[in-house]
């Protein structure tokens, strides 16, 4: 039984009215590695005395140690922190949590001290949420805590926000690194500003750039904007390579445009280069920039609009970053543009982007964005030829994913059903999961009904997203597509959790009887 399947036949026993079904269920989970779906259903199936019992119940084996997702070390990824948010009001309860968490297990106090600093975080901030303006907790809450832990307790962020910088560094010493961004957001919205930007300059240089970032609100003071400035150009970058470099200047470039200031963000674009490993090239920096101009259309001058498509058609800007925006910079762009700018992206500027990407998968991508410009101005059929165009020979998964989206908006369905049948079946034909999420919840109830004759022109091999498609419709309520989905399984595992689906269905609708019978033959609940 798939984990996050068992989470969901339990959230769906619970929607159906059947609480007390759903909370035996997910009792049962404990049994095994619990998914992240446990921490949003945890709260709202398991209450009061239960949610007590099910937490004592926890504290017998490995979960308050573990991870939602192996190998992620995050205080968000910590099960400690749904634990505490159950117990969260019972002080018996919390104390008993805290006195599990802060347990030194088989090598914590050497390699893996990151796994107790998130789970001990993730309590703290956890139980501090729940008594928000009552910061007497601390007391209760600090004395369970040894001196080498007193730091610990800063992770009770939303408390010490009003107390000030310097009743943490009385009360819990120096802050943990784990704990530093969290408590500069919380003296961010307790109106302490110098407290923050003291303690986002303690922190390593990512954290630093990130806890910055938030500083950036609007309506700062002009000497408090200068500060923030000044602390970020101080900003150790954390090393040479370009990627490094680059994620700092994108962050640079996003606090510009925080504090209303796009000229100097533009000039960070300007000195932009590739940084395909982590994403933070110019590529998505360029679009950020046009829809920030997008909300204050003032300041949207043919100038600014010219500089951010000159840039994207440049060399620092490699073709597979900029396949990922360019569908969305050209419409955005063009709805910005005066007259004569709108003629230059026509004449110019779409056919400088095209060129960059000539030879790749996705060249009809600067095409596709111009047509959606068009449609947005009137013309419903500008994106037609696109559509054609891409749905000839084999086209790629990820160009058919934008055109089956576009597809979807401007009306193709009803022009041609089989051409759009046949985009939503190239977005599907790799068998991506992420491709078929991705496109689902743009489709409305007319639309989603040709993909079951899209999936038929997928090879069997490769339908590896029924399974994804069947949770979307079980989600939805669509029958026919669930039903469609069950017939178009390519193997026994799909069919079976796509039957688990069909049972989840049934039950969130309140027929539990037959939800139970076919759960049981599906597998989805144990004998």
């Amino acid at each position: 039984m798939d984990p996050a399947d068992r989470i969901g036949w339990a959230v769906a026993r619970f929607d159906g009215g059947d609480h007390a079904g759903a909370a035996e269920e997910l009792v049962a989970c404990l049994d095994g590695w619990l998914p992240r779906e446990f921490a949003e259903a945890a709260p709202r199936i398991l209450t009061g005395e239960r949610a007590v019992q099910v937490v004592a119940a926890a504290l017998d084996g490995e979960h308050p140690y573990r991870s939602f997702e192996s190998g992620r070390s995050g205080p968000e990824h910590a099960v400690a922190g749904t634990l505490a948010r159950l117990v969260a009001g019972n002080p018996d309860a919390e104390a008993a949590l805290l006195r599990a968490v802060l347990v030194i297990r088989p090598d914590e106090d050497k390699m893996w001290a990151h796994f107790r600093a998130a789970r001990i975080s993730a309590v703290f901030a956890a139980l501090a949420e729940a008594y928000v303006g009552e910061p007497e907790h601390l007391d209760r809450w600090s004395a369970l805590l040894d001196g080498d832990d007193r730091p610990c307790l800063a992770a009770a962020a939303v408390l010490w926000g009003p107390l000030g910088l310097a009743e943490v560094d009385r009360r819990c010493g120096a802050v943990r690194e784990i704990d530093g961004e969290r408590l500069v957001a919380a003296f961010v919205a307790a109106d302490r500003f110098d407290d923050a930007l003291t303690l986002a300059t303690r922190l390593d240089p990512s954290q630093q750039q990130r806890a910055l970032l938030t500083l950036a609100t609007p309506g700062l003071t002009p000497a408090r904007a200068k500060a923030l400035v000044a602390a970020f150009r101080k900003c150790p970058k954390g090393g040479r390579e370009r990627d490094v470099q680059m994620i700092y200047q994108h962050r640079f470039a996003r606090l510009f445009l925080a504090l209303e200031r796009v000229d100097d963000a533009l000039a960070v674009l300007s000195r932009m280069r590739d940084c395909r490993v982590s994403g933070y090239g110019p590529g998505p920096l360029a679009l950020e920039v046009l829809r920030w101009l997008d909300g204050r259309r003032a300041a949207a001058t043919p100038e600014r609009l010219r500089a951010v498509l000159d840039i994207l058609a440049g060399p620092g800007v490699i073709p597979q970053e900029l396949a990922a925006v360019v569908a969305d910079v050209v419409p955005l762009g063009y709805a910005l543009a005066d007259e004569q700018l709108r003629t230059e992206i026509v004449d110019v500027h779409v056919p400088r982007l095209r060129a960059r990407l000539r030879n790749m998968p996705w060249a009809l991508l600067a095409d596709a964005g111009l047509g959606a410009a068009l449609v947005e101005t009137g013309d419903p059929t500008a994106l037609d030829p696109v559509y054609a165009q891409a749905a000839t020979g084999r086209p790629d998964s990820r160009l058919s994913l934008v055109l089956a989206r576009l597809a979807s908006r401007t009306g193709l369905l009803a022009r041609d059903r089989e051409l759009f049948t046949r985009l939503v079946a190239g977005a599907l034909r790799e068998g991506y999961w992420s491709l078929a999420e991705a496109l689902l919840p743009t489709l409305d109830a007319e639309a989603r009904t040709v993909v079951p004759d899209a999936l038929a022109a997928v090879p069997t091999s490769s339908r590896r997203q029924v399974v994804a498609i069947a949770r979307f419709a079980e989600q939805v309520g669509d029958s026919g597509l669930l039903a469609a989905m069950l017939d178009a399984a390519p193997d026994a595992e799909s069919a079976r959790r796509a039957a688990g689906r069909a049972a989840m269905l049934l039950a969130r609708h309140g027929e539990l009887p037959d939800a139970l019978d076919l759960a049981h033959r599906c597998g989805l609940v144990k004998e």
